[in-house]
């Protein structure tokens, strides 16, 4: 109820305005969503995303990161699922790329839990932090694939609570979210820390890839 009234309120005070056009409605109205580029699922890759990180899609998360406005999220989501279909075994538990506690303090919200729960809502699939990030590592951004990979290792645990729970529903499969795929550096140390813990399938799920550095 505190969430719809927080949306009501938005909608009022920053009337959404389309993020290529500028018309009043949405955020990527269904004229400028024909210019969105789809990502082809890639051979091998357990990680699916649904768009190029370019465009109105870049311009989008810059505005939810940098700006603020997270309600952009559950548009891209219902959009995402809207063009693809997460076959997923039924038992699957939903999880996300932690931030840093003081980052997203300092920001307010986490977009990959954002990301995470509005999937969850939709899939009628549970969703919650099975991982933290223990030590406040540099932004990936501007950082060579070499650097990346260095960047992040160690840097996330479990949440062992919240993990010895899981274990004990016997949820074998983990859908891993994270907002955009650049290297896979971030998302493959996660799926580290959930394997060594016994987890036996992860598959991953990010709403933009960067197709090159």
């Amino acid at each position: 109820m505190l969430n719809q009234l927080k949306e009501g309120l938005l909608d009022i005070l920053l009337p959404k305005k389309c993020l290529g056009c500028g018309r009043e409605g949405q955020y990527i109205c269904k004229n400028c969503e024909v210019f969105l580029s789809e990502i082809a699922p890639i051979l091998g890759n357990p990680i699916v995303s649904v768009w190029e990180y370019e465009g109105i899609i870049e311009k989008a998360f810059r505005k939810i990161k940098f700006d603020g406005q997270y309600d952009i999220i559950n548009e891209l989501v219902e959009k995402a699922l809207e063009k693809i279909v997460l076959e997923l075994p039924n038992d699957t538990y939903i999880t996300y790329v932690p931030m840093h506690k003081k980052r997203e303090r300092q920001r307010g919200f986490n977009q990959t839990e954002l990301i995470a729960r509005k999937i969850g809502k939709i899939t009628s699939r549970p969703a919650a932090g099975l991982l933290e990030k223990i030590k406040d590592s540099r932004t990936q951004v501007g950082l060579s694939p070499k650097e990346r990979l260095e960047n992040v290792k160690g840097v996330f645990d479990l949440l062992t609570s919240d993990f010895n729970k899981l274990l004990k529903s016997e949820v074998n499969n983990i859908l891993l979210v994270d907002d955009i795929y650049t290297t896979g550096a971030t998302m493959n140390e996660c799926k580290k820390v959930l394997k060594k813990a016994g987890v036996k399938q992860i598959y991953g799920f990010t709403l933009a890839r960067k197709i090159s550095l």
